[in-house]
């Protein structure tokens, strides 16, 4: 009905921002990535939640919407008694000291004035404005990510596949992170102690991850690089049941190997790496089999069941 103040919103995305890093109202650190990126589009490198900022002149764009294209509403016609009197919408700037409400609504319509002007949204109930309509106008769009859909798919779990979408942001908390921003003093690996923990020793050239994934990648059939491995992915052809398996197993790897390089550093242990690439497969093959009864074409169903006979 209106647009709230910016503390209002202020607070609700600090909740919800809160809330997503630590599950809780308060959050004193910084997060790993931006409340801007995480309300962006899967496709732009998102979460897919929406701005509340954004959202909020979307809603009230409806009732712009309405002043264009409902002359009969009842609240149309109180508003053109009350403040347009006999002035044209379009053309329509409010005075100093109309109520605070009043002039958000009409900064909304200048927001969205370009939209009209290009026609985007017909007068048409069917095929006018929507709050997505306007969300997605209002908004800054992003170039899209190439890695979104090696994230989200039907095959990897959303825990695991929020680790992964950290992780292609590249601002997950290693050491060696922590250390050039002057948090720790100390910047060798948590689990090997040989090298700078950085994102591409910690999951692929770390001795640990290496047997992890050179045994979990033996499973699958499709050996992995120590390096610039989503390139490798990316360039990868094959049926789509293939790929999405292959990077459900390269999100479990990455969820594990985390999973596992925290309780190093906060607990003091650590489970044998061949012990965690049995746990991945023995996990992921309850997950297949479980998701393996939609797949219907026979070769990829016979393929499927190899797998699933394989062991590390």
């Amino acid at each position: 009905m209106f647009i709230l103040p910016n503390g209002v919103i202020h607070r609700i995305e600090q909740v919800c921002r809160n809330f997503l890093w630590d599950g809780g109202v308060d959050f004193m650190r910084s997060p790993p990535v931006s409340w801007d990126k995480v309300c962006r589009p899967k496709k732009e490198g998102g979460l897919g939640l929406k701005n509340d900022v954004i959202w909020n002149k979307a809603v009230v764009g409806k009732l712009v919407w309405w002043l264009n294209s409902k002359p009969d509403s009842l609240w149309v016609r109180w508003v053109g008694h009350i403040y347009l009197k006999d002035a044209n919408w379009q053309d329509y700037y409010p005075k100093a000291n109309t109520l605070w409400y009043w002039r958000k609504i009409c900064q909304v319509k200048l927001e969205l004035q370009q939209a009209y002007q290009q026609q985007l949204w017909t007068n048409q109930q069917h095929m006018g404005y929507t709050v997505s309509k306007g969300y997605n106008f209002l908004r800054n769009k992003e170039t899209e990510v190439q890695w979104h859909t090696l994230v989200w798919n039907k095959w990897t779990t959303p825990n695991h596949s929020f680790i992964a979408w950290v992780h292609h942001h590249g601002n997950m908390n290693t050491k060696g992170k922590l250390f050039n921003l002057g948090i720790t003093d100390d910047s060798t690996c948590c689990i090997c102690g040989g090298a700078v923990e950085n994102l591409e020793h910690l999951f692929f050239a770390c001795p640990y991850s290496k047997i992890v994934i050179d045994n979990v990648g033996g499973w699958v059939g499709d050996p992995w690089p120590e390096f610039n491995w989503i390139n490798w992915r990316l360039a990868k052809t094959g049926t789509s049941l293939r790929l999405e398996i292959l990077d459900a197993t390269i999100n479990s790897c990455l969820y594990t190997i985390w999973q596992q390089r925290n309780r190093s550093r906060h607990e003091l242990s650590l489970i044998r790496p061949i012990l965690i690439a049995c746990f991945i497969v023995d996990e992921l093959k309850v997950r297949f089999r479980g998701l393996g009864k939609r797949v219907l074409v026979r070769n990829e169903v016979m393929w499927l069941e190899r797998l699933l006979e394989r062991g590390v």
